[in-house]
């Protein structure tokens, strides 16, 4: 029984500090790319603020739609 359980959503040891919410929102940006190491986003999913964690995500989403409006607008504008 030497296999750990990722420890999601618990407080980061006490020789880790917690993540803030730029590097947060980072991760959230990182892991959409899907660039993330299985060992980081374990580490991340640790350290990150779960309130952190859902604020990046409802603003990337929100930036992302933002940005895929305006693409489409522009592609399908007639002069």
């Amino acid at each position: 029984m030497g296999d750990k359980k990722p420890r999601y959503f618990e407080r980061p040891d006490d020789d880790q500090e917690p993540l803030g919410f730029w590097q947060t929102l980072m991760i959230v940006m990182s892991s959409h790319l899907g660039v993330r190491p299985r060992d980081k986003r374990h580490e991340d999913f640790r350290r990150a603020n779960g309130l952190h964690v859902f604020v990046a995500g409802v603003v990337y989403f929100v930036v992302l739609l933002v940005l895929l409006v305006v693409f489409v607008n522009w592609v399908s504008r007639v002069d």
